[in-house]
């Protein structure tokens, strides 16, 4: 990407952009030496590695160079500087010299030392440099500007060749050339100080310090023990358990290293410092007297305190009161070196130890010496390590002695340093160099603490010294051109994407995999290594956990441990690529374990909204056969006529008959209309239907609207009258002609008046004199009371002189409305008030008994003609009621005509379509919104369930090396709303859907046409999207394109739905063709399913283990397979076999388990909601139902488990469960393992899996296995759910506090408030969800005594009175595969030969096994007191089973193992006494030689009691 710099260290890189400061331009040209100069004109020509001391300003060159090549990095350049620096201290120090030299913006980017960053942060940070790093041009090839003080690594030596080959190959790689500056010139600006050794020693700990640290030893078991009985939270206990071991490891080496008081000063500090971290590890020191910590550090305390000379614990104290073992000799030559120079005048020294713990206690003690006094301690660490320590280069005029690590031997100037002591030695030659070059003034030493007669010490030094002159040498006269053979590591490259990997960093992308592994509290998943000595070198064998996509790789013979470790871990990193398990940018796809964020970062995360529920406005299908097509209403048309028949209910009500007449299909029967007459006949209609006000006027006109029309539906309503013979219709054109004569729709001109009263023929009206016959049959308005009428009838026998309620109606008009009637004489209208249309489509709620004689009579007014207006003409009551009815009609004709239009789309593609009903398509589009007796929540659920199961089935076949956080993740990534939504709008499934309930005020038909006219001008404006939805002024307008708001959630809802449908009428066969047309692929090749088979037999080799046939004879299957049997039942804590654990087949198992309950329920309570499924679901297959018919069923004993605690919490689990209700009641529930429901799951699965996918056998095996759970009986709802639905009931606030640690246990408060008047209940638990939930309870239980309860029925209630069917397995029609292979044979070979198998998990470079006797139970391995590794259940164990070597090797050593008759295997017994007897026994293989099978058994028992802690561990090799 053009001309940058770069720093040869990279581990974090700061990043120098394009902009300049305003201002006054800075020129670093200006303090620089000449030699400076001459080194940057230099790097401007070609790529240099500067080489010079510490002190002379390399820094300051690479400043130089960035100014130099500035106008390349400038804006508008894209080019960038990218300085790369080891640390993060040293890339803060760089970017703020950079910074402050030049006009430079500079930005750091580097880790936040716990966790790296995850890919997509990176990529996002660093997006606008990606050409830099895609760039593959020679020209374009970055320009390199390097400095070091050091250009080889390691420990240096006497070997000339090898700094050659370093120097030669540093070139070569970075296409530089490593240039100095002659040390004359140096020597005049840089001071070099002289080399001083002080020797000490030799170490022999004394008889009191060998005393301490078995003290201390006992003092750890004892804490270890007060620890486990404490908690039973195992990852709280696993991590203390570290914290304390690390503890312990830190005062043991400073009582070593500094003697009993500096031990006791760690101690100390441990116990004074401030904040829960050691060493970047978590700590308990949070103040808890009582806390494990404490009571171990608090004892170190004492013991350490003890034979202290003075007694007392005085702050300061003189140094000849202190002796060995007080002080290690060691500690003492420091502090005589620094008496010696102290008394020095504006002396300034820097300490450097390997650890933080010593740099503290060192500097405590420092500060405390009376004989010291004249220095003024303070010590320097790493920025992690959680430390309060000083800041780099602010060593002053109070502060003048520094004790610090490594980290202060690169970047710390202090320019008037005169001495540095070396309490440790360097590792490295970088590291002598570095530090020596921390003394910047004339005349300064630099003292080096040397073990006396410690050869490998002094030889160390010898190299270091030797080999700076060395390099000395070789860079200012270069002696050869001799290069490592190997220069380029070993790289494996990703083609689509460029992404690679190299061995360099192999091994942290490997920890990284394993971190992402699904995990529980009883197993946390990392790989071992083992090493082999080989004849051509190291060969490393990795183990992998057994949830891995593979369990064990041997790497190539290497020159060294850590060469051989890349290797294999790069290794196997390909084949996790290869096998999916590592993403194409190689990275571990995402898991069942979050991604670890840092708290920066949640700002950015809390952004992200959830696309699901984002509304987009799409329109609605208008069905083909209603469009208007080109039809003039002024011609002759043919329509198509389908008679309207009406069912009255109750019996004696009235219906006028209508006809739908429509322009599309279905030609039965064509009929000539009057266009024109009959569209203004249903406008009239429609008009005095929805928009009667425009009739108060005396005079509307009609027709107006004709414009509007070819933007909606065309159809017409129109009555029709039945032939006087046969079944023939025809349309009752006198009704019409009738209605449309009426005087309201005349011209005022043209409306007569009866100029004659006749009583017997007419009547007097509000607007004139009225035949009789006119006004019978009609619509009328009463001005007085707003009020439109039909009128049914005349009451000659009544008029308004007439008694009515004890007064006459003359009386009632006048003292109710002040009217004075003037023709009292006339007889009155029997009249029914025009109703106002519903939606007769909505679900509504069946009607009280009252409410339905009321409806049963219908309701009449009497009213004087006088007081009415004649508005309509023959519009009669049975005409009204027909008319009512049409409108929710043809909103549910138009909607099941876009399901058959649906429905024939499909069919088109695949004829499993046609066996769908349209009705059972319209009941799958249409959403729960829409109010109506359909909807696709049943369907939705059943689809769901069936999509996860298929898909699922899919991924687990495909994707052989995934484990079940990414198959878990796979299958969300095609099942999740967002990929659903979208693969519905590619096939237009959204314009299908039906998500607004039915307003009849919004009923557009021919003659009431849409008047909100939308197109791609106004259609921003006019379906404005506001921030709250529920507050949207437009979101129920209905425009001419039929224009909606929809949830993402609703379009993927959908296809779940239809999926259901798919299932219910047409099965398995008819859902797949569904799938695949909508692009969900879900099929598979029958011969990846043979190979699942094929290689569950690697896990025969643990038939010891269980009882298969007992095991079988629970479940109610007999397995085929027996592999997959015991793989179902091989938790992931067991390591001691070569094959996996059963988290794959739980993954398999819990999607088939949903979808056959989900198919119970559905089947068996056919009336009961969807949300009621889904609870009822919920609970069948939760972890606590699936771990009680566990143990119902015993075949938790079964478990192949390896670890203590795991089995002590099913014990207790299991204790619990067969306790009686009354028993259960006064013990607080014991924390359900989730391995016990994982087991089920995971054995329905083995089912699935062994008997080729036939969900008939899966179905038996649910049925009988979850038996006592299908019935809830016993319905266990979550507390706090319930909780928090009855404060929604009744409005309650609900506070949930955050829950607060104390004593090991979690104080949990819940509050309630009622209308001011608060309920609090607090409950202590040291599981936090178990607090919650008993808090919950108790809560639950004060509100109820209150008289609160829920208002809806509960679970138990509604299935109490729920209408139940026999159950079935719905769909299910698909074929089984076919897996009838006999492989008695096999596993008849297998058992003979099972001395034989290699044990492939165990990578020690020996051959023997072992077995520990101390317990009976099946499935366990112990070890005593706890586990083999102290609870690193990850590390593989030896079992009974026999190890081998690596590959390489296992072939050549059987070649000459078998060649003649074998001896028998050897026999090792040790007993390990203590507070739990152990007895350990030992096997070797079979040997040629009684000697070398005594010392085969010998190396294993070794090797294991350097597991158990018994002895020191060291490295093992063969």
């Amino acid at each position: 990407m053009g001309d940058a710099a770069a720093a040869s260290a990279a581990a974090t890189a700061t990043a120098a952009g394009p902009s300049r400061t305003r201002g006054e331009t800075k020129d670093p040209r200006t303090i620089a030496r000449k030699y400076q100069l001459d080194l940057c004109k230099r790097a401007v020509e070609e790529n240099i590695i500067v080489y010079l001391g510490t002190g002379c300003g390399k820094t300051h060159i690479a400043v130089l160079l960035i100014y130099e090549l500035g106008h390349l990095i400038r804006k508008p350049s894209r080019e960038v500087c990218v300085f790369l620096a080891p640390t993060i201290p040293l890339v803060r120090q760089q970017a703020m010299v950079i910074a402050s030299s030049t006009d430079f913006k500079v930005q750091c980017y580097y880790g936040n030392g716990k966790n790296s960053r995850v890919h997509q942060e990176w990529e996002n940070d660093m997006r606008e440099f990606e050409e830099f790093y895609n760039s593959n041009s020679v020209e374009r090839f970055p320009r390199v500007f390097g400095m070091t003080a050091s250009p080889i690594i390691g420990k240096g030596g006497s070997n000339k060749l090898n700094y050659t080959k370093c120097i030669n190959s540093l070139e070569e790689l970075l296409h530089a050339k490593v240039c100095s500056v002659d040390n004359e010139e140096l020597e005049s600006v840089v001071a070099s100080p002289d080399m001083e050794v002080y020797l000490y020693g030799p170490v022999n700990h004394s008889n009191l310090t060998v005393t301490y640290i078995k003290e201390l030893d006992s003092l750890k078991l004892q804490s270890e023990r007060i620890l486990r009985e404490s908690l039973c939270d195992f990852k709280d206990s696993q991590k203390k358990l570290k914290s304390l071991w690390r503890l312990h490891e830190n005062i043991i080496f400073c009582l070593q290293e500094l003697g009993s008081f500096g031990a006791l000063q760690a101690a100390k500090t441990f116990l004074s410092f401030d904040g829960d971290k050691l060493d970047t590890k978590e700590v308990n020191l949070n103040g808890n007297t009582s806390s494990f910590a404490h009571y171990y550090l608090n004892g170190a305390t004492s013991i350490l305190s003890n034979n202290r000379t003075d007694g007392s614990h005085a702050g300061s104290f003189d140094l000849e009161t202190l002796e060995e073992p007080f002080f290690s000799d060691k500690f003492s030559v420091l502090i005589n070196v620094l008496s010696r120079y102290g008394l020095q005048e504006n002396m300034k020294c820097i300490v450097f130890v390997k650890r933080i713990t010593v740099a503290r206690a060192i500097s405590n003690i420092l500060r405390n010496l009376k004989c010291l006094d004249f220095w003024k301690c303070e010590f320097l660490v790493g920025c992690h390590s959680g430390s309060k320590n000083m800041s780099r280069n602010k060593m002053d005029a109070i502060v003048n002695l520094l004790v610090a690590t490594s980290v202060g031997e690169e970047g710390l100037d202090i320019q008037t340093c005169c001495l540095v002591v070396r309490f440790d030695l360097p590792e490295t030659v970088a590291s002598f160099i570095q530090s020596r070059g921390r003394a910047r003034m004339t005349k300064s030493k630099y003292a080096v603490l040397l073990e006396r007669g410690n050869q490998s010490h002094e030889k160390l030094l010898k190299g270091y010294i030797a080999g700076e002159s060395i390099m000395n040498e070789e860079i200012d006269s270069r002696t050869s051109n001799d290069m490592f053979d190997c220069l380029e590591e070993n790289i494996y490259r990703v083609d689509n994407t460029g992404a690679s990997i190299s061995t360099a960093c192999s091994v942290s992308l490997l920890h990284r995999y394993c971190d992402n592994l699904p995990r529980d509290m009883f197993f946390t998943p990392s790989p071992a290594f083992f090493y082999t000595d080989g004849i051509e070198g190291i060969i490393c064998r990795l183990i992998l956990p057994p949830n891995a996509a593979f369990r064990q790789v041997d790497g190539q013979p290497c020159l060294s441990k850590d060469e051989a470790k890349r290797d294999a871990c790069l290794k196997a990193c390909v084949k996790l690529h290869k096998l999916g398990a590592l993403t194409d940018f190689l990275l571990p796809g995402s898991g069942s374990r979050k991604n670890k964020v840092s708290t920066t970062n949640n700002s950015s995360n809390n952004k992200v909204e959830d696309d699901s529920l984002r509304e987009e406005l799409h329109e609605m299908l208008i069905p083909a056969v209603l469009k208007p097509s080109r039809l003039k209403l002024d011609c002759l048309s043919y329509l198509h006529f389908y008679y309207v028949k009406f069912i009255p209910i109750p019996e004696d009500r009235r219906y006028q008959m209508f006809g739908l007449f429509v322009i599309n299909p279905l030609p039965v029967e064509a009929e000539t209309l009057q266009m024109i007459l009959a569209h203004k006949f249903q406008e009239m209609c429609l008009k005095i239907l929805l928009d009667r006000s425009e009739f108060i006027s005396p005079h509307v006109i009609l027709g107006n609207d004709v414009r509007l029309e070819m933007n909606s539906t065309f159809y017409l309503l129109l009555p029709i009258k039945q032939k006087c013979y046969g079944d023939r219709f025809m349309i009752d054109w006198p009704a019409v002609e009738r209605c449309l004569s009426s005087p309201i729709f005349k011209a005022p001109i043209d409306v007569s008046v009866h100029g004659s009263y006749s009583p017997n023929e007419s009547l007097r009206l509000l607007d004139g004199i009225f035949s009789k016959t006119d006004v019978v049959g009609s619509v009328v308005f009463s001005p007085h009371n707003n009020i439109f009428f039909f009128v049914d009838g005349i009451l000659d026998e009544i008029n308004a002189r007439s008694e009515c309620s004890g007064a006459t109606y003359v009386e009632h008009f006048k003292g109710r409305f002040g009217i004075e009637l003037s023709h009292p004489e006339q007889p009155l209208l029997k009249a029914k008030q025009l109703f106002n249309l519903r939606n007769l489509l909505h679900n509504r709620l069946p009607e009280t008994t009252e409410s339905e004689g009321r409806e049963l009579l219908e309701h009449f007014v009497e009213l004087p003609p006088e007081l009415c207006s004649l508005k309509v003409i023959g519009f009669s009551k049975d005409m009204g009621s027909s008319l009512s009815l049409l409108p929710s009609l043809m909103y549910r004709l138009e909607n099941l005509l876009v399901a058959i239009e649906l429905k024939d789309v499909m069919s088109s593609s695949f004829p499993e379509a046609s066996q769908i009903s349209a009705s059972g398509i319209l009941e799958a589009l249409t959403t729960e919104k829409c109010l109506e007796r359909i909807s696709l929540e049943r369907f939705e659920v059943l689809g769901d369930a069936f999509l996860k199961y298929v898909v699922g089935r899919h991924k687990f076949i495909t994707y052989e090396g995934l484990d079940e956080g990414q198959l878990t993740r796979r299958r969300s990534d095609v099942v999740n709303n967002s990929n659903l939504c979208e693969l519905s709008i590619r096939k237009k499934l959204q314009v299908y859907i039906r998500d607004q309930q039915f307003e009849p005020i919004q009923f557009f038909a021919p003659g009431r046409p849409c008047k909100v006219v939308c197109n791609t001008d106004v259609e921003v404006s006019l379906h404005q999207m506001d921030i709250h939805p529920d507050n949207r002024e437009n979101c129920n307008l209905r425009c001419t394109r039929s224009h909606h708001w929809l949830h993402k959630k609703v379009i993927a809802d959908v296809v779940e739905s239809l999926i259901g449908a798919f299932l219910v009428e047409g099965g398995f066969k008819a859902a797949f063709a569904f799938l695949h047309w909508i692009g969900i692929d879900v099929d598979f090749n029958s011969s990846a399913l043979y190979r699942v088979l094929d290689a569950s037999s690697i896990n025969l080799s643990l038939m010891g283990y269980t009882d298969i046939a007992g095991l079988e004879e629970l479940i109610g299957y007999k397995f085929k397979h027996k592999g997959l049997l015991l793989q179902a039942f091989v938790h992931p804590s067991f390591s001691q076999h070569s094959g996996g654990c059963y988290q794959r087949l739980e993954f398999l198992g819990d999607a088939v388990l949903e979808y056959v309950i989900t198919s119970y329920l559905y089947s068996t309570y056919p009336d009961i909601k969807p949300g009621q499924i889904t609870d009822l679901r919920s609970l069948a297959v939760g972890n606590d139902s699936l771990a009680y018919a566990a143990v119902e069923k015993s075949i938790h004993k079964h478990l192949i488990k390896d670890s203590n605690h795991l089995t002590s919490a099913i014990s207790k689990f299991e204790i619990y469960v067969k306790l009686s209700n009354s028993e259960k009641d006064l013990l607080e529930e014991p924390a359900c393992p989730k391995a016990l429901g994982d087991i089920v799951e995971s054995c329905i699965g083995a089912v699935l899996l062994d008997s080729g996918f036939n969900l008939n056998y899966v179905w038996k095996v649910m049925l009988m296995l979850l038996k006592p759970v299908l019935t809830f009986s016993n319905m266990h709802t979550n507390p706090m759910r319930e909780l928090r639905e009855l404060c929604q009931c009744h409005g309650f606030e609900l506070g949930l506090p955050k829950p607060m640690k104390a004593d090991g246990e979690y104080h949990v408060k819940v509050e309630v408030n009622i209308k001011s008047k608060i309920i609090i209940c607090t409950a202590a638990n040291r599981n936090s969800k178990a607090a919650r939930k008993f808090a919950a309870q108790e809560t639950l239980s004060k509100l109820k005594n209150y008289g609160y309860k829920h208002r809806n029925k509960s679970l138990e209630e509604i299935l109490n009175v729920a209408r139940k069917r026999e159950s079935e397995l719905i769909g299910y029609n698909e074929d089984p595969i076919d897996v009838e292979a006999d492989i008695s044979v096999k596993m008849k070979s297998h058992e003979e030969k099972d001395a034989d198998i290699p044990f492939q998990n165990t990578e020690t470079s020996f051959t023997g096994s072992s077995k520990f006797h101390n317990q009976i139970i099946a499935g366990d391995i112990k070890s005593g007191n706890h586990d083999v590794n102290n609870g690193r259940n990850n590390q593989p164990k030896l079992a009974t089973q026999s190890g081998c070597l690596p590959s390489e090797t296992t072939e050549k050593s059987n070649k000459k193992m078998y060649h003649g008759r074998a001896k028998p295997p050897s026999e090792v017994v040790v007993e390990m006494k203590g507070t739990s007897a152990t007895l350990l026994e030992c096997h070797s293989d079979a040997k040629l030689q009684k000697k070398a099978a005594q010392e085969h058994a010998a190396q294993g028992a070794l090797w294991c009691l350097k597991q158990l802690g018994h002895l020191p561990k060291e490295d093992v090799r063969a």
